[in-house]
């Protein structure tokens, strides 16, 4: 079950590992240690190193993996990313992500008494502090020498929560994945700001018998320097 469970949540990760290597041709990198180098020292567009912060808050809580209705997510990370292979117009990243910052946020049901044979259901969030690290990544810009780029994306990390998430008895240590695209503004000067979508997924593998999981669909910006 737990290889079934691995399986199932790795697809649409695996589609967009493969599908970001497609987009990036044999061609892009033969040029990568040529190009790349050129746009490392100035001009205009994605040079080598990318150093950059973000932060991202979830809009909507779906259910095609993850089965907790009405989940809300937001987190801070810290980004290093390398141009692997870049010509004149993609380029193809790794990237690598430090959350320091996640909150989960939960609807939690308690029954509280009201009177002899009586009770009634209060509902309140419960909210879960976590940190933890994406260090697989990789995104694609198109245009990459134009000043509006648009781009593809997808990470693969864990967070660590300070309590069972979603739910007691699931797991504090829980993997993560997200995938999505986005615009980045890059200017001459090598700053940038970029506006994205992901779809992200949270869940401990199975690796506990009660794994509902979290699907969230976050809006999110950031602020990157290339170097």
């Amino acid at each position: 079950m737990f290889k079934q469970h691995i399986r199932r949540l790795s697809l649409p990760a695996l589609s967009l590992i493969l599908a970001l290597l497609l987009f990036a041709p044999e061609s892009v990198a033969q040029q990568a240690s040529t190009t790349a180098g050129q746009h490392s020292s100035g001009g205009s567009g994605i040079r080598r190193n990318e150093f950059g912060i973000w932060g991202a808050i979830s809009f909507d809580a779906t259910t095609w993996i993850g089965k907790t209705p009405d989940a809300r997510f937001g987190n801070i990370g810290l980004r290093y990313g390398r141009v692997l292979a870049a010509n004149d117009s993609l380029a193809f990243s790794w990237t690598i992500d430090a959350v320091p910052v996640a909150v989960l946020s939960v609807n939690q049901f308690t029954i509280v008494p009201t009177g002899p044979g009586a009770f009634a259901v209060q509902r309140r969030r419960d909210h879960t502090y976590g940190a933890g690290l994406s260090p697989i990544g990789l995104k694609l810009n198109l245009r990459r020498q134009q000043m509006l780029q648009p781009f593809a994306s997808g990470t693969a990390g864990f967070l660590y929560f300070n309590k069972d998430v979603p739910v007691a008895g699931a797991k504090q240590f829980n993997f993560t994945f997200d995938f999505g695209g986005g615009v980045q503004i890059v200017r001459d000067s090598g700053r940038a700001i970029t506006i994205g979508y992901k779809y992200q997924h949270i869940s401990n593998g199975d690796r506990s018998p009660i794994n509902p999981g979290v699907d969230v669909q976050m809006l999110y910006g950031g602020f990157s320097i290339f170097k």
